[in-house]
């Protein structure tokens, strides 16, 4: 074989594209009645959770806009609450029945806010994959 090889180019980023990667693990929130997130003083229930931001669930479709900045959030999960986040909502997708899953991104976290955050997903996150490697195990 005299051929050379082929080699591919590189491939040019497309400032034009949105980023479709999410950098976090998200961790599901299986007692949902413990995390919540209080918005221009109303609840919502935390589906998901990750270090910059959460999922919750909307009954009401058009409470919230993509890319609407919303302020003083206030996020408890279980017996810790969370005060003065200011986030942005990344998406709105449909979810069961008429619901409509809702994304919000934290924006500018302060260091104890992101390690708080952080101390309490890590924990989350181990307890859901010792929980689901233990279940492989007993099946």
């Amino acid at each position: 074989m005299n051929s050379q090889s082929i080699e591919f180019d590189k491939i040019k980023e497309d400032a034009t594209l949105p980023e479709i990667v999410r950098k976090s693990f998200r961790v599901p929130i299986e007692d949902t009645k413990k995390v919540w997130v209080l918005i221009h003083n109303k609840k919502y229930l935390v589906q998901d959770i990750c270090i910059g931001g959460i999922g919750i669930v909307l009954k009401d479709n058009s409470v919230f806009t993509i890319d609407q900045s919303i302020k003083k959030c206030e996020l408890n999960i279980f017996d810790i609450s969370v005060k003065n986040l200011d986030g942005r909502i990344v998406h709105l997708s449909s979810g069961p029945g008429k619901e409509l899953k809702c994304g919000i991104q934290w924006l500018s976290m302060e260091k104890e806010t992101i390690h708080q955050i952080s101390k309490i997903v890590l924990t989350m996150k181990q307890q859901l994959l010792q929980d689901n490697s233990s279940s492989l195990y007993n099946e």
